[in-house]
Formats: structure tokens, C-alpha cells, sequence
């Protein structure tokens, strides 16, 4: 896969954001057994890291799949695996499907402000 600068600067943003907003924190999450999902995914949407694929009319980037490839490769510089899997469920489980399936009204109550980093989706499995 041939990277653009742009995939580039994507890279940097997120290792940036890992190296001042996460991996700072990660023994002290642990030791406490808690994950301050909201706030970090909060900043996370603030930059625009949770809506690469989705559309632009919900506050995404419409930007093709090689976007979050390079995003799922950055996020391994997270030092534990728990909150690197959280940011994915967040964009790439719980959100495609309202973002291909859901109605225009689901979309703006749901995937707007998961994209936004206001809401934490969350996957059932049974």
C-alpha cells in the first residue's frame, strides 16, 4: 500500500496523542482497573480519529479503509491491549453498521456523537 503524506500525518497525530494522552497513564489505569473511556474518547473525536470511514453529513472523514489501517497499526504503540481494542470497537464495531443500515434519525442520534467522542457505543454478545 503506497502512504500518502496524508496517511502520514495521520500516523503522527495518533502518536502524538498516545505518547501526551495515553501512555502516560496506562499503569495507573490498570492499577486502578479503570479506563477513563469518555474522556479520552472525547479527544479522540475532538481530532477527528473516530470517523475516518463514516460520512462526512455525521461528522466523519469519508476517507477510504486505508485511513483506518493506519490507525489500527499506530494504535499498537498503546502499551497494553485493552485500550487500543476499546477505540476499535468504538470505530469499528459498533458504529459501521449504523453508519451503512441505520436510519437518518438513528444516525443522528447515534453515530453523530460517537464520531464525536460524546458516546461510548458498547457491542452485546449472547
Amino acid at each position: 500500500m503506497n502512504l500518502t503524506h496524508e496517511h502520514e500525518e495521520l500516523r503522527r497525530t495518533l502518536e502524538r496523542f498516545i505518547a501526551t494522552e495515553i501512555n502516560p497513564h496506562v499503569d495507573e489505569w490498570e492499577a486502578a482497573e479503570i479506563f477513563p473511556a469518555h474522556e479520552v474518547f472525547k479527544k479522540l473525536g475532538d481530532l477527528g480519529l473516530l470517523g475516518l470511514t463514516k460520512p462526512e453529513a455525521y461528522g466523519g472523514a469519508a476517507l477510504d479503509y486505508s485511513y483506518a489501517v493506519v490507525m489500527a497499526e499506530t494504535l499498537g504503540h498503546i502499551e497494553c491491549g485493552g485500550i487500543p481494542m476499546a477505540i476499535g470497537v468504538q470505530t469499528d464495531m459498533c458504529t459501521p453498521a449504523l453508519a451503512r443500515f441505520g436510519s437518518d434519525e438513528l444516525k443522528r442520534e447515534f453515530l453523530a456523537p460517537a464520531i464525536a467522542g460524546d458516546q461510548v457505543g458498547c457491542v452485546g454478545v449472547s
